[in-house]
């Protein structure tokens, strides 16, 4: 079974459309995930295929016929977030999960952010953020910017709860 790794070695993904939070968090921890919530299972099974990555779904007959093809697979049966998360880290044995805005993608549109200069974004950010911040980064593709403000102080205590398991 061939398997997708970006350049850092990390395995890359495609989730399906129930797990939107799940593919947002990946992106975050810089995980390339793919999640396109519309798709066809025939057209998601195929282009996992295509581009070799791991599907990750609740959905027990995709999981089923994604396996018969010899395509990766990980079936998530918890329902809570964090234990969906221990099986997707079990079942690959990875290793230290993160959010860190220097590895992280973004959390819309999935491709690589950049730290990026505050003097240089100041236009684009409120000033209470920009006075309660030191570090920002922007994505290459969609120029969305962000910052550890506390939605990301909240998943990096998810992540530590994930770690210390």
């Amino acid at each position: 079974m061939g398997m997708q790794y970006d350049n850092e070695n990390n395995p890359t993904f495609f989730v399906d459309a129930m797990l939107g939070n799940i593919a947002k968090k990946l992106r975050l921890m810089g995980y390339d995930s793919k999640y396109e919530p519309d798709i066809q299972d025939d057209d998601l099974i195929n282009l996992a295929r295509k581009e070799q990555r791991i599907i990750i779904s609740r959905d027990e007959n995709l999981v089923k016929k994604a396996l018969k093809l010899e395509i990766n697979s990980i079936f998530l049966e918890k329902k809570e977030e964090t234990k969906q998360f221990r099986e997707i880290i079990d079942k690959l044995n990875l290793k230290i999960i993160e959010i860190n805005g220097d590895r992280a993608r973004c959390p819309l549109c999935n491709t690589k952010t950049k730290s990026v200069n505050k003097d240089n974004v100041k236009s684009k950010i409120p000033i209470k953020i920009l006075e309660q911040n030191a570090k920002f980064w922007e994505c290459k593709n969609c120029g969305k910017i962000f910052w550890e403000g506390s939605h990301i102080r909240n998943l990096q205590k998810f992540v530590s709860e994930l770690n210390e398991r």
